[in-house]
């Protein structure tokens, strides 16, 4: 098995007779012109093309990436979760690829004679998946994003003993980042979140008996000008590979820790081989400011083509929302807030939902009127959204968006409606908020 890295949660598995190719997103910018590689690509998906099975996690533009995937033939073999909602297998043909095959959770698959795969589902209700890959004796588990809870864990490491894992180690979440805190109080937020997250890559590769451990799918950059503020280690939750690294080296010094960037090779026989040097991760603002220079021409001509908003955006809005209020009026009582949104730009407005009894309102709000919590963003994202080019996750990811609460704000309710609106996901949900999946 000789294992290739390509970024972020982008893994090459080639074995003898047969290649497996993990979340490609190898184009910048991702989400909504706003991610970045970093450390930057060092490899092209021509460089690694052609590959028998691609094989995505879930959605989310940092592993279903368009524009890479637009560059592989429509005959490419790729591999899907059996998800309710069947959103990913939409959108995999909607890019126009049919040799689809629906993995099921929790049941060995064999690709070929040297590789076996399992797919284990998010024990939350996220549509999300883990994957471990077998070959000629070498076990790698993939966690990328999916919320996998100890007992799974636990499982995972007792029966497979798995000998290198690709375990997350930092936050995207756009809380507090984008949220009308000031730089103090998001410092004060972020501190423990990072933590947290760098004790939950610790306590994930335990449960897991890994023998080797990389941190990985936390890493990127926001380069826009009125971005650049945002990548401050005090204003987000997110943490560098080597603060992942030594945190393993001190909480479980009998795992291998592998600080893996860009292009870098790891094969059982001789371990770790470096395509560069590992970079010096504290210059990294230093090194962002400089690529946010090189990047400023190219990401202002792509902000600048994004479709416009529309006359109707108003109407576009009332539509999206009230298909949601009649398909699950339930929804609407648990969520119970009025919501405001407000886009930017041309045909741009204020608008309140006034989720409450079984039923939502939709009208026009004004400074003064009642809210609960308030998005405001560019009316060319949200048009994007009402036309289902991109979802809400990767909007709130995209951290283009601006929040604020009145008083402070979560329902998970409202949050689920944003993350996936389809009628068997939320029925799902309504039924089972809760569930546990294996």
């Amino acid at each position: 098995m000789q294992i290739t890295y390509l970024g972020h949660a982008c893994i090459l598995v080639r074995t003898a007779t047969t290649s497996l190719l993990m979340d490609p997103w190898l184009v910048d910018p991702a989400y909504c012109n706003s991610w970045f590689h970093y450390p930057p690509l060092e490899v092209r998906l021509e460089d690694v093309t052609p590959v028998d099975y691609v094989w995505c996690s879930h959605d989310h533009p940092d592993h279903f990436d368009r524009k890479t995937l637009a560059k592989l033939p429509r005959t490419q073999k790729c591999l899907i979760a059996d998800f309710t909602s069947r959103e990913l297998e939409r959108k995999f043909r909607r890019e126009g690829f049919q040799d689809l095959r629906v993995l099921p959770f929790g049941e060995p698959v064999k690709l070929a004679d040297d590789m076996t795969v399992t797919q284990l589902r998010s024990d939350l209700v996220w549509e999300d998946s883990a994957i471990i890959v077998q070959s000629g004796g070498v076990t790698l588990f993939n966690m990328n994003d999916c919320k996998l809870g100890d007992e799974l864990l636990k499982e995972v490491g007792e029966r497979w003993r798995p000998d290198i894992v690709f375990v997350p180690f930092s936050g995207a979440i756009h809380f507090p980042t984008c949220y009308a805190y000031t730089h103090e109080q998001r410092a004060t937020l972020t501190a423990p979140r990072r933590k947290k997250h760098l004790d939950g890559f610790v306590h994930r590769c335990k449960l897991l008996r890994a023998k080797r451990a990389v941190p990985f799918a936390g890493n990127f950059a926001l380069l826009a000008q009125d971005q650049l503020w945002m990548n401050e280690v005090s204003q987000n939750n997110i943490n560098t590979p080597d603060q992942a690294i030594a945190a393993l080296c001190q909480g479980a010094p009998e795992i291998e820790g592998i600080q893996m960037n860009p292009g870098d090779v790891w094969v059982p026989e001789s371990g770790l081989s470096r395509r560069r040097p590992a970079p010096d991760f504290t210059k990294k603002q230093e090194h962002l400011q400089v690529l946010s220079q090189d990047w400023a021409k190219e990401l202002g001509n792509l902000r600048a083509a994004e479709v416009p908003a529309r006359a109707s955006l108003a109407e576009d809005l009332r539509r999206y929302f009230m298909r949601i209020a009649v398909a699950h009026p339930e929804l609407c009582s648990r969520i119970g807030a009025k919501i405001v949104i407000v886009a930017e730009g041309r045909y741009g407005g204020s608008w309140v939902l006034d989720f409450h009894d079984r039923k939502l309102v939709v009208s026009e709000w004004r400074p003064g009127d009642p809210w609960n919590f308030k998005m405001k963003l560019p009316a060319t994202v949200l048009q994007s959204v009402l036309d289902d080019r991109v979802c809400w996750d990767e909007v709130a990811i995209s951290f283009r968006v601006a929040f604020e609460e009145n008083p402070e704000f979560f329902n998970r309710d409202f949050w689920v409606m944003l993350y996936n609106n389809t009628k068997p996901f939320l029925t799902e949900f309504l039924a089972n908020p809760s569930p546990k999946f294996a």
